[in-house]
Formats: structure tokens, C-alpha cells, sequence
């Protein structure tokens, strides 16, 4: 593996300006392409100017499957192998930032500066990891005391809508500028509406928590690649904080609506349907993001990536297809049920059907011993 990770760099970087593609069929920006040899998987396709315009999601022996950042003015103009991976400008200056799903600043700052790090990487060996035991504590008393988090953890948040799954998640982020040592937020949008990105801004600048956090939005409103992409950049920001020896925090809201655009590029592309109409890859998908999240042992800098995706279910059935899922990569889920809503009980979270399975490990032992037998 180490081998053809090493010639796959060498191919990175080399421009592959031999071949000059054509789009055969484009939709929504979403596009077959024929006439590119030698392309990779989540490499950038350039115009001849240069520009980065599309990144390859898939290929056959006949046709080159991409997304395209935006609108295709001139469906006849060539494109061509940049030999580049996608990829992000990082440096500490990213926090407070508020970026777009394709990782371009969306907050009039100017362009973000730093080292190019690939927005899609492999998660880390389980022989650089470490266990964890650190808590992440969330300010919420039923999460810190029943369900405990920690430090590398994935917590999938689970509910119908409207029972308070984001709020949850906020007010997690809005914690940790308690947290000691302190914690890099992150907070990514897919497929929400403008107005909730508004909100979230204005809470945050209200609270000054963009003093540690970073948000970076794939609205409904904009591009396929842009709510495609938004997951992994954000998981990106979080890894480059974790790399650097420090913890960090990364809130998916919410990946059922993430599922549901990577199932309408699928149909697009005319690949095969599965459950639900969702592509056979789905699980693939969600599970090589979440896994990215992980505690890193001494060696490695001891730095933490924690996850709390969310998701949507419908009339509380957590049976179907993307919330089980979700429910098996993930290291326990907070179920939050409609009827414990109604009746007032806020957050409403069922603590029968919820559970965390790194549990007490990652609690003070003074309040293991007090909250013991608690549920």
C-alpha cells in the first residue's frame, strides 16, 4: 500500500495536457466526458486557461463522470487532466472564516492562504491511533452524565425534524470556548436553506464563538459539487487542527439531505439504483468520511478529531436505509423522540434507545461514581 501511495504521488502534480476531453451529456452539473486517459479519482479538470472547473467522481473505459463548480457557459469547450488532486489552502487564519462547499471564501475576507492539503484522504491506521479518553463535555447534563463523548469520538444525533438535533449540536459548539485545553469548531451545512446559515452566523457572532470555529455551507440553493463537496472540506479544516497535535470538533448538519444529492448525481450518471434508490456506494461514502474522525496516539502528535453527524428520520423510523447506516459506523447515536417533544421534555432525548459505546472512558471518574445507575 505504502508503494502505491508513494507512485500515486508521483503522479500527482505531473499536468496531463495530452489528452483534451469533451462533454458528451451534461445535466445540472453533472457530466460524462469523453476523450481524458489516465485520470484519477477526485482530480481537478482545468480549461485551457487553467481554471479549475470540475472534479472526476468516477470513470469507465468509455466516458470520465465529473461535477462541475458551476454552470458550463460553453458545453464545446475542452477540458483538460489538471494531474492535481482537490485540494484546500490551510494555515491558522482559517478560523472565524465562512466558507462555501467548494471551500471558496464566502465571507468577502479575501482568499484563504497556506499550504494546499488534499480535501480527500485515507483515515488514519488504526496503529497511529490512540483510545479514547479524554471527554468532550457539550453542556448539556443528560449528554455529559448518561451519554458521555469523547475527544475522537463520532456521535450520530438522530431524530425527526424540528425536536432540537441542530441545537444540540450548536450548543456544543457554543461550549467549548469553555473547553480546556481548547477546541477547534467546525460547523458544516449541506442542503440548508440561506435563512438557517443567516441565523447560525448571527448566533455565533453574538456569542463570539467564530473566535475558534470555522463554517463552512453547501446551501440547497447552490451546485451538486457544492453540497457534495461540503462534508469533506469541513473534515478537512478538522483534520488539519487535529494533524497539528490540537482537538477539534466537526458538526455534519445534517448527512441524510448529503445522501440524497450524492443519490441524484447517481441517477444522473445512470448508475444502478439500491435501497431507496440510493447507489450501492453510499455506505462507502459516509463511512470513509466518518472514519477520518479518530484520537491520534503521542507519535502522531496526539491530536483529536471528533464527529457528530446528523440525521433526519421520518415519523421516527430509524430502520431505513441512511440512518442505519449511519447507526454502524457511527460510536453510538443520540436519539431524540417526538413524543418527549410534545410533552415538553427538552432536549428530547430518549436515553433507552440511545447510547454512547465509548461510555465512562471518556467521563471523570468522580462523576462516573455519581451518575452510576443513573439510567
Amino acid at each position: 500500500m505504502q508503494t502505491a501511495q508513494k507512485n500515486n504521488k508521483r503522479t500527482i502534480g505531473k499536468a496531463a495536457r495530452g489528452s483534451e476531453g469533451r462533454v458528451v451529456a451534461y445535466f445540472s452539473g453533472v457530466a460524462k466526458i469523453e476523450g481524458l486517459n489516465g485520470v484519477f479519482i477526485h482530480e481537478t479538470l482545468v480549461t485551457k486557461k487553467g481554471e479549475e472547473v470540475a472534479l472526476v467522481i468516477g470513470f469507465d473505459e468509455h466516458y470520465v463522470e465529473a461535477l462541475f463548480f458551476r454552470n458550463l457557459e460553453d458545453i464545446r469547450a475542452p477540458l483538460y487532466r489538471s494531474g492535481k488532486l482537490f485540494s484546500l489552502s490551510l494555515s491558522p487564519t482559517i478560523t472565524g472564516r465562512v466558507l462555501d462547499g467548494l471551500g471558496k471564501p464566502r465571507d468577502g475576507l479575501g482568499p484563504l492562504l497556506g499550504k494546499e492539503i488534499p480535501v480527500f484522504r485515507e483515515a488514519p491506521p488504526i496503529i497511529d491511533r490512540a483510545p479514547v479518553t479524554m471527554p468532550l463535555t457539550t453542556g448539556i447534563k443528560m449528554i455529559d452524565t448518561a451519554l458521555p463523548i469523547g475527544r475522537g469520538q463520532r456521535e450520530l444525533i438522530i431524530g425527526d425534524r424540528k425536536l432540537g438535533k441542530s441545537t444540540i449540536a450548536i450548543d456544543a459548539v457554543l461550549h467549548q470556548r469553555h473547553a480546556a485545553p481548547p477546541v477547534r469548531c467546525v460547523y458544516v451545512l449541506c442542503g440548508q436553506k440561506e435563512r438557517q446559515l443567516n441565523e447560525l452566523l448571527a448566533l455565533f457572532e453574538e456569542r463570539n464563538t467564530l473566535l475558534y470555529t470555522t463554517v463552512v455551507a453547501g446551501l440547497a440553493g447552490e451546485s451538486y459539487a457544492s453540497q457534495y463537496l461540503a462534508p469533506f472540506v469541513g473534515c478537512a479544516i478538522g483534520e488539519y487542527f487535529r494533524d497539528k497535535g490540537e482537538d477539534a470538533l466537526v458538526i455534519y448538519d445534517d448527512l441524510s439531505k448529503h445522501a440524497k444529492v450524492y443519490r441524484s448525481i447517481a441517477l444522473l450518471l445512470e448508475r444502478p439504483p439500491g435501497r431507496e434508490s440510493y447507489p450501492g456506494d453510499i455506505f462507502s461514502l459516509h463511512a470513509s468520511l466518518l472514519e477520518r474522525a479518530a484520537k491520534l496516539n503521542e507519535k502522531q502528535g496526539g491530536g483529536s478529531l471528533t464527529a457528530l453527524p446528523i440525521v433526519e428520520t421520518q415519523e421516527g423510523d430509524i430502520t431505513s436505509f441512511i440512518p442505519t447506516n449511519l447507526i454502524s459506523i457511527t460510536d453510538g447515536q443520540i436519539y431524540l423522540e417526538r413524543g418527549l417533544f410534545q410533552k415538553g421534555f427538552l432536549p428530547a432525548i430518549n436515553v433507552g434507545l440511545s447510547v454512547s459505546r465509548v461510555g465512562s472512558k471518556a467521563q471523570p471518574h468522580a462523576l462516573t461514581r455519581v451518575v452510576k445507575g443513573i439510567r
